[in-house]
């Protein structure tokens, strides 16, 4: 039941307001943030999403994935041990199987991503997006990231956004998925509220 959606409110002024607080919060120091920004590293999608992507672009990346930062950086902050990678590799679905083979091969267990559902702009037929998704998903790729169709926010079809991602997220299998709101075409700070809320509640 969707029906409340429509009566969501966002106060601009109040959420414009608590954005400039942020921004004056005291940042972490020293070794805390040497260790703030050692973890941050271990968040980061190493992403390569250009049309002249090549199988040794891709394996580039994957080296830079598995070791993002220097060795001599690492010994001085006696980190060297501890595994430090990136979170993930990203590209698209055709090169997927050329970062799966190259993490492979390096015994390496860092999970390959894609994009998938017409990325980046969305505008591709529903078919075409789920199948895109279970190619990747069948070349190995462990995290889904789809995008959606922005006219379903822009037009208000909120039921057909919920079908959507459901059935996005169906067609994952086992596979890990995001969702791209691309929140700078969505209109309005409403607008972006209600579809965060709608791609939760479709999984």
């Amino acid at each position: 039941e969707l029906g409340w959606i429509s009566k969501v409110y966002v106060n601009r002024p109040a959420v414009v307001r608590h954005a400039e607080q942020i921004k004056k919060w005291k940042t972490v120091k020293g070794n805390w943030q040497a260790a703030w920004l050692l973890k941050a590293v271990t968040c980061i999608d190493l992403t390569t999403l250009s049309g002249d992507d090549t199988p040794s672009n891709v394996q580039r990346l994957c080296f830079k994935a598995m070791h993002p930062i220097r060795e001599d950086l690492l010994k001085a902050l006696d980190m060297h041990d501890k595994g430090i990678t990136a979170g993930a590799v990203c590209v698209y679905p055709a090169r997927v199987s050329d970062a799966v083979n190259t993490l492979k091969a390096a015994g390496c267990n860092i999970p390959v991503a894609s994009v998938a559902a017409g990325f980046p702009s969305g505008q591709t037929p529903l078919e075409a997006k789920l199948t895109e998704i279970r190619l990747a998903v069948e070349y190995g790729a462990r995290e889904i990231d789809i995008v959606i169709s922005r006219s379903l926010v822009l037009t208000g079809q909120w039921e057909g956004l919920y079908e959507e991602i459901r059935l996005c997220r169906a067609a994952c299998g086992d596979a890990h998925m995001k969702t791209i709101l691309a929140t700078g075409e969505l209109g309005s700070l409403a607008n972006v509220y209600k579809a965060s809320m709608i791609a939760m509640m479709a999984g």
